[in-house]
């Protein structure tokens, strides 16, 4: 390969690290709450450039809040086989500027939501960021081992972003669809510390699995399965769902309590197996659940 072949590739590497360090994988489902927000608070159309400046800019503060937590993260990434090779653990993205895009895209996110959508959508764009990258991961995470509740609070955010978006304020079903988000957070973390518990250890991270064992993570994926079904069924009684969206609350709901009520019974002896099939479901339930929300809404 010649210098010029060697040189592209490596810009082309660099600039793939700056959406790397974002986590499209989550920004995706984020946002797409926000929309839900927004769809079940529109009691008519919604012009479609605020439409648009909603999903931007939670897209926007998604992408930098996880940047910021790259940025603060560095260090223990570079001690996970997991993350060891994200862009600023590897050393391939310079702190500075890590630190300077996280900015432009933050102070993107509230430009937009203050100018084509609303002061409130703006305040809480604010705050999804603060209680993402201050609270639990500067000062949370490294402490506790509850870090993962703290940090779904900061997960969910983007619905009531939508939800103001539409009314310039907040109501019950809005709180709904946040504790949902909150609820979901521990439910895919949970899952996800029985696969790299190895690398919490290594790292020194006060995560459940590391301070109480397998077992009480799978308990608390238990629970945590049965209050997200109660909450998710709570959305249709508050009159913004139709009764597809109750089907399917009380089917996806039920599959993943059975699925993890079997999970803690069978014990940490199958924690990695039952732990990836409980990853694999949380995104599949996030995504489900919003979307047939978004088109089944009540009129």
């Amino acid at each position: 390969m010649g210098t010029g072949s060697a040189v592209w590739v490596d810009r082309t590497i660099r600039l793939r690290d700056y959406l790397v360090v974002t986590k499209p994988q989550h920004v995706i489902p984020s946002t797409l709450t926000a929309w839900v927000g927004l769809a079940l608070a529109a009691s008519g159309p919604v012009p479609g450039g605020r439409v648009a400046a909603t999903l931007a800019g939670t897209a926007l503060a998604v992408a930098a809040a996880h940047v910021f937590n790259a940025l603060l993260e560095r260090d223990v990434d570079a001690l996970m086989s997991r993350t060891v090779d994200r862009p600023l653990a590897s050393g391939r993205m310079a702190a500075s500027h890590a630190a300077a895009y996280g900015g432009v895209l933050a102070l993107l996110s509230v430009v937009i939501m203050a100018a084509a959508v609303n002061a409130l959508a703006a305040g809480l764009t604010v705050a999804g960021i603060v209680a993402y990258d201050l609270v639990y991961t500067r000062w949370l995470k490294r402490r506790t081992p509850w870090n993962t509740l703290v940090g779904g609070v900061a997960g969910g955010i983007p619905p009531l972003i939508g939800w103001a978006a539409a009314t310039g304020s907040l109501a019950w079903p809005a709180v709904v669809l946040f504790s949902m988000m909150v609820v979901w957070q521990p439910l895919h973390f949970f899952a996800l510390s029985l696969l790299v518990a190895d690398d919490y250890r290594r790292a020194g991270l006060p995560m459940v699995v590391v301070v109480h064992g397998e077992q009480a993570t799978l308990d608390q994926i238990a629970a945590y399965a049965t209050v997200m079904t109660g909450l998710s069924v709570s959305l249709h009684l508050l009159g913004v769902t139709g009764w597809v969206y109750l089907a399917a609350a009380l089917v996806l709901g039920a599959v993943y309590v059975v699925a993890a009520v079997r999970a803690a019974r069978r014990g940490p002896a199958e924690a990695r197996t039952r732990g990836r099939w409980l990853l694999r479901y949380s995104f599949f339930y996030l995504t489900v659940i919003f979307a047939i929300a978004l088109v089944d809404k009540r009129a």
